[in-house]
């Protein structure tokens, strides 16, 4: 059959391209094949270009960020620094004032109210608790006078005010305080500001303690009859808890060295001989089992060394001598738990 007349389907005439110019092996249709290729590799270029900013970015924005994390507001840390475990439940929030009950010497009748509907200061109201347990116990021992009661309450009611306006003045003076924990004046000031939690700690350990308000107000107002029945009755209570004490740590002793009944009774006495004047509480308190533990390696730095080494052997001594050093390393912290007597100032 002639080609001229020969049919092509009509699906293959379609398919092929109007011009010789525009078909993909002609010079424009490799033209634009190209350029099409280019654009692409262009486009996926710029596209890998982005990501690797993106992530050349991040590290830069991390830096901006990274002084900020030692920032430091010693305003909110001050009640987490100040109120721990240790502390024995004592808490604060704003909106206090302490109010005081009953007459002041000379008859003349006195109050300090509340300014506000808030809430008293948790702080002012855990101070007063204990000022009544501590009044109540010495009123069963001495038999107090209605004159006598009245003026101890007064000497309380002030001390644990007094207690309060501190702790206020201090919160108040670092509010919105913010430091850099990065630079060496931040940590000049976190440093000061620490040595300030530890003297309010302090404070609060001693409330009502020796060398208080209180503890003068005392000596004057009993009478010698009163101040023996008081004097001899705390003094068995601290004999009582340090003897507690005492037997907890001989307890855990006898199971680390393997002492012999000769030689618990020997470490024991020197423990005994050297009693601390523990605080007497006058309710229950805050357990506080590793400051109690640490209290009696303390005193067994302090017994007669030459004694305890002739006690044990040269293993267990070794191992005496670590705990001691120990309880010794632990003496600034332990004067903060309130265990001992501070001494009058």
């Amino acid at each position: 059959m002639p080609p001229e007349s020969m049919t092509v389907p009509a699906s293959r005439d379609r398919a092929r391209p109007a011009c010789r110019t525009c078909r993909p092996g002609g010079r424009a249709g490799s033209t634009r094949g190209r350029m099409l290729l280019a654009a692409c590799v262009w486009m996926a270029a710029a596209t890998a270009r982005a990501e690797d900013d993106r992530l050349e970015d991040a590290p830069r924005t991390g830096a901006a960020v990274r002084p900020e994390q030692n920032l430091v507001d010693l305003g909110q840390n001050f009640d987490s620094n100040l109120f721990d475990q240790a502390a024995g439940g004592w808490t604060v929030r704003p909106g206090w004032q302490v109010q005081l009950r009953g007459n002041l010497p000379g008859g003349g009748a006195r109050a300090v109210r509340r300014a506000s509907d808030e809430p008293e200061s948790p702080l002012a109201v855990r101070a007063r608790q204990q000022a009544e347990r501590r009044l109540d116990r010495i009123d069963r021992v001495c038999g107090l006078s209605e004159a006598q009661r009245r003026t101890l309450q007064l000497a309380m009611e002030a001390e644990a005010r007094g207690l309060v306006e501190l702790v206020e003045a201090e919160r108040r003076r670092y509010a919105d305080v913010r430091i850099s924990l990065a630079d060496e004046a931040g940590q000049r000031q976190w440093h000061r500001f620490q040595e300030e939690v530890q003297r309010l700690r302090g404070r609060m350990a001693g409330l009502f303690g020796a060398g208080s308000l209180t503890a003068k107000v005392l000596a004057v107002t009993l009478d010698d009859a009163q101040r023996g029945r008081l004097d001899g009755e705390t003094r068995a209570r601290r004999t009582f808890r340090w003897r507690s004490l005492v037997a907890g740590a001989m307890l855990s002793l006898d199971d680390t060295l393997g002492l012999s009944q000769r030689q618990h009774d020997a470490v024991e006495k020197l423990l005994m001989a050297a009693e601390p004047p523990l605080v007497v509480r006058d309710g229950p308190g805050q357990p506080n089992a590793h400051a109690e533990r640490m209290l009696v390696y303390k005193v067994l730095a302090g017994v007669d060394q030459q004694a305890l080494r002739a006690a044990v052997s040269e293993r267990q001594w070794k191992l005496l001598a670590t705990l001691a050093q120990q309880g010794r390393a632990m003496e600034s912290w332990l004067s903060e738990q309130g265990l001992v007597e501070r001494p009058a100032p």
